[in-house]
């Protein structure tokens, strides 16, 4: 069993590189249907809270039903072993589990199913003579979205779900989004050895959920890991008391404002500048290396410094464009990420080219979850559905294609990230895929329906905090890390997915059609993100001109700029500057994210500086329960809002 030495910076049990001869372990029956079970509950308290009590369930990488029923059924798992040891659960039994519900809950969160309803119902039901929006009802097939008589009902409340009424466009979106995840878990096979046998990424995400489930952990016995647990635990507790009660005192550890203390020009052009101080923010910040956490911080600190600069040059640019072009510079740092990974990948993907096309022997693909014929052939397949969904949709090919390639550029890179850096949550780039195929050419080359079948579409890229292809690669890393079987996992990945998609429809309308998307019931913003697209349209068929050259350049510079961090990285291993920083730092990431990366890259610097590999070994724990005290403590007081039926304290990340 080979030991990886480099990944100081993660726990010891999971620094195996496991090869096939390690993965021993099938996928239970009985894991498969505890999973399938707990993605019910899972999924209808994701919509719930997001919708209703307004805690933000499933925005985070770490979601909170998953990490809250997997703390259950270890407690639960407790108890079985000393009243029937035989019945317990092992290690790779409670993995599946948990693999199966983060692979299905965020699915319904935001961005995924939960935007996709509030998209269907928004032309017919906003439509007015002065917005025009009538006019795109003739652009696309009727059966993408309910009967006209269902939409009064979802948006107004207080009525049973017409399922008679949405069947068609059930069918015709379960399709795609299966689409999707088939080319996403098709991609993520493909790459996963490069990734973790290559590459060794850390995937600070996996090392919670491994550490609550090792079997021979001393992790709940850590005295170090319970000072962590409960600093969270009264951090958020004390928060939410005064949340429902003002009159008790609160530690302020969202986001607070700087900028209105910057005065004084240039100064006072440095924009939103907040510090916040989240516990698991810090926890998860501390399994990083410190060349990742440090560029995450230093990179923020420079798009502040940026903005400082060009009010002290009093550059401005064309209307549509507004200098730094940060977020242009974000997007074209996704693209540059994403073109690296492919290009650091070469070697390892010219072997698989090998194996599909030439039948190679020397290239083993036993114990990949899809062979890497299937992977490649799914891949395809899996895109050109994609495809041929946006088609009918009326979307010409040509754009279906840029549309969808760059939207998959943007989740490789997002998979990337959580791989690396591992943030609580991951934000895409202020230019979404459809703008960023719009916005630099003009969108006078786009005819209307094409727009139309782009804003129907813009759901699933408008907000990508819950893209679900880190999902699948997460669990194939937790797969390898628990020995368990590559191929048995992703059968229960797909089971999860077929499962999701299905409950996370049922959620979403149960909710909806309850509550009313319109009402004051729920949280309004989600129901605004069905409407943005077509905002978004409706602006570009008003002006039709290009944005300028100002935003194409920065997103070239970006790109560029990001490959050569990462070239090098590869020549200089000691280079503090992590390309992985300069992205995050461009996007809304890091608003919420660059302090307490800033205060675990100074206590990781300290500690390994003064107690060596050995501090950090006798720290760790305590930084983990920090991001499990967080997000326990933050998940009982948002079930008990949904209990309740009351909008409670939101923990982060605002």
């Amino acid at each position: 069993m080979a030991v990886n030495p480099t990944l100081d910076n993660s726990p010891k049990t999971f620094e195996l590189a496991d090869g096939p001869a390690e993965a021993r372990h099938g996928v239970s029956a009985r894991a498969v249907l505890i999973g399938f079970v707990a993605i019910i509950p899972g999924v209808f308290w994701g919509v719930y809270g997001d919708v209703v009590s307004q805690t933000d369930l499933t925005s985070t990488s770490l979601m909170m039903p998953p990490v809250l029923i997997l703390t259950v059924l270890l407690l639960l798992n407790w108890l079985l072993k000393r009243l029937r040891p035989r019945l317990a659960l092992a290690q790779h039994e409670l993995i599946t589990i948990y693999t199966m519900m983060t692979v299905a809950v965020i699915l319904s969160g935001m961005g995924m199913i939960q935007f996709l309803c509030t998209t269907l119902g928004a032309v017919p039901y906003f439509k007015t003579p002065e917005n025009e929006w009538a006019r795109y009802l003739n652009d696309v097939p009727m059966y993408i979205m309910p009967k006209l008589s269902a939409i009064a009902g979802f948006y107004e409340g207080n009525q049973p779900v017409p399922w008679s009424a949405w069947w068609k466009p059930l069918m015709f979106w379960s399709g795609f989004i299966f689409a999707m995840l088939l080319t996403m878990t098709s991609i993520n096979s493909i790459l996963r050895k490069q990734w973790m046998d290559r590459e060794r990424l850390t995937f600070p995400i996996v090392q919670l959920p491994l550490e609550m489930t090792e079997e021979n952990s001393r992790f709940f016995r850590n005295r170090m890991m319970w000072a962590g647990f409960i600093l969270a635990m009264a951090l958020e507790t004390l928060n939410s008391i005064n949340f429902l009660y003002p009159q008790v005192p609160k530690v302020q550890i969202r986001a607070y404002d700087l900028q209105p203390f910057f005065t004084v020009a240039p100064w006072n052009a440095i924009g939103y500048f907040p510090t916040t101080f989240y516990p698991l923010a810090i926890g998860l910040g501390f399994v990083l290396s410190a060349d990742v956490s440090f560029s995450c911080w230093f990179f923020y600190i420079v798009t502040k410094l940026e903005n400082v600069f060009v009010a002290a040059a009093g550059w401005k640019a064309a209307a549509g464009s507004t200098p730094p072009f940060i977020g242009q510079q974000g997007t074209g740092a996704f693209i540059g990420i994403a073109l690296s990974v492919l290009w650091l990948a070469r070697k390892h993907l010219w072997d698989v080219f090998r194996k599909v096309f030439l039948n190679a022997k020397d290239v083993d693909d036993s114990d990949e979850p899809i062979s890497y014929r299937g992977a490649v052939l799914t891949a395809i397949g899996g895109f050109a559905a994609m495809c041929g969904f946006c088609v009918a949709v009326g979307m010409s090919v040509m754009v279906a294609v840029a549309y969808l390639g760059v939207y998959l550029l943007f989740a490789l890179t997002i998979t990337r990230l959580r791989a690396v850096a591992g943030p609580p949550w991951t934000m895409g780039p202020d230019m979404n895929a459809m703008a960023t195929i719009v916005q630099p050419i003009g969108p006078g080359l786009f005819t209307q329906r094409n727009l139309v079948a782009l804003a129907y579409f813009n759901w699933f890229s408008v907000e990508m905090r819950c893209c679900p292809m880190p999902t699948t690669m997460e669990g194939m890393k937790m797969a390898q890390a628990t020995r368990i079987r590559q191929h048995t996992m992703t059968i229960a990945m797909l089971i999860a997915i077929v499962a999701g998609i299905a409950v996370g429809f049922a959620a979403c309308l149960f909710v909806w059609y309850h509550y009313g998307a319109g009402t004051a019931k729920v949280e309004p913003w989600r129901t605004g993100m069905g409407r943005a697209p077509f905002n978004a349209i409706t602006g570009y068929i008003d002006n039709p001109e290009s944005t300028g050259t100002g935003g194409v350049v920065a997103m070239v510079f970006a790109g560029v700029f990001t490959l050569v961090l990462g070239y090098v990285r590869t020549r200089a291993v000691w280079f503090p500057l992590h390309p992985a920083g300069y992205v995050l730092a461009n996007t809304g990431t890091m608003y919420w994210l660059w302090c307490p990366f800033l205060i675990a890259w100074a206590a990781k610097v300290l500690i390994t500086k003064y107690g060596g590999i050995k501090g950090y070994r006798t720290a760790l724990p305590f930084f983990l329960g920090l991001v499990l005290g967080d997000f326990v403590t933050s998940s009982l007081w948002a079930l008990t809002g949904s209990i309740l039926g009351i909008r409670m304290y939101r923990c982060f990340p605002v």
